[in-house]
């Protein structure tokens, strides 16, 4: 048990492809669970680059959280549980909902069972939840045809494989033969796991899974041990962009107008199908908007204040984009200067990074 009284903190991961929608779904969980049950909850997001668009949405939100950068929490068990003692210290919260990285492998035996295993006195682990964006389940879990990629993914369909409980999210969007449907792909490629189709907007069944969350069940399903490198070809093809600026209006910045502009140029520069998972924020001290896009679908994920602000903002962008590294710094350093230039706002103080992520393995794997 901690120091004094207090039971082991409740930790749920969040798993989930690129553009699952598990930050929405994070964020929804934590209000429900804040405003609903009175419980504090503390985020922990995870990236390869250094600033997150994740990060700056969890604390406009009002939640304490923390980051592991650099790599998958896989990579980094000891940066993940140092974090997580950090949140523990920092306010003692009732939750901790972890978030990892939309291309990570092997997190129930890399990042799941360890926490279970060998921090019991500190953590209750909650079953391990993965993400499936129901308007796009059929494609995403499409298999390769044949060797290498051949037009599917290996990834998602291995991250639902982990899971204890699959979340359909985005169901607003569907009718309800479309989420029988990818309810039954899922139970397909998943047969023990629970599937409960949700939604951040219209809050379908959020209930359910803060049940989930509050009750004393815990995570016991065993991890099958993977060969990373059958992932390799698949994470090295996507091509990553981080950039964050100060912007500062000439006059009234309407901030909803500039986060579209900047995604619509985003959007026809590249293939649909290349657009694995764009998300940029922009905030101001008055306003804040996220707007995310997935191949050829933006959505607004959150808006904030008045819909105007004058003087400085924050611009935080990550992207994942099937591409070279230097075709996405052109592409991504020419749409914010545009639209900074349409919108009449000067870019100071930009920083970005621009890589391919090297190949990495787990920290530790328990089975």
């Amino acid at each position: 048990m901690q120091s004094g009284d207090k039971a082991p903190t409740r930790f749920v991961v969040l798993g989930g492809y690129l553009g699952a929608g598990k930050t929405t779904l994070a964020a929804a969980l934590g209000k429900e669970l804040r405003s609903k049950h009175g419980k504090s909850v503390a985020i922990i997001t995870n990236d390869q680059g250094n600033v997150l668009v994740d990060t700056e949405y969890m604390k406009d939100a009002g939640f304490d959280v923390k980051d592991v950068l650099g790599g998958c929490f896989c990579a980094n068990f000891g940066e993940f549980v140092k974090n997580a003692r950090t949140l523990v210290s920092m306010g003692r919260p009732d939750v901790i909902i972890a978030e990892p990285i939309g291309t990570s492998t092997a997190i129930l035996g890399s990042v799941v069972a360890p926490l279970r295993s060998m921090y019991p006195d500190e953590f209750q682990v909650a079953p391990f939840f993965v993400v499936v964006d129901g308007t796009r389940a059929a494609e995403t879990l499409r298999k390769p045809e044949g060797f290498g990629l051949g037009g599917g993914k290996l990834i998602p369909s291995h991250q639902v494989r982990e899971a204890e409980f699959v979340l359909i999210s985005k169901v607003d969007r569907l009718k309800d033969d479309e989420v029988g449907n990818a309810s039954e792909l899922i139970r397909k490629e998943v047969s023990d796991a629970d599937v409960i189709p949700c939604s951040a907007f219209s809050k379908k069944n959020l209930d359910a899974i803060v049940g989930i969350i509050l009750s004393d069940k815990v995570s016991t399903k065993e991890p099958k041990e993977v060969d990373q490198r059958m992932f390799a070809v698949e994470k090295a093809s996507m091509g990553w962009f981080n950039a964050h600026a100060k912007l500062v209006a000439e006059g009234r910045l309407d901030i909803n107008a500039f986060v579209t502009a900047l995604m619509r140029r985003v959007a026809t520069d590249f293939p649909p199908e290349t657009i694995g998972h764009v998300k940029v924020m922009l905030t101001s001290s008055t306003a804040s908007a996220k707007m995310s896009l997935v191949e050829d679908r933006m959505q607004v994920d959150g808006l904030k204040g008045g819909r105007y602000f004058t003087g400085e903002g924050k611009l935080v962008l990550n992207a994942r984009v099937s591409a070279s590294p230097n075709d996405l710094k052109k592409a991504f350093e020419k749409a914010i200067y545009e639209t900074a230039l349409e919108t009449g706002v000067q870019v100071q103080e930009m920083g970005e990074a621009c890589f391919t992520p090297k190949p990495e393995a787990p920290s530790l794997f328990m089975k």
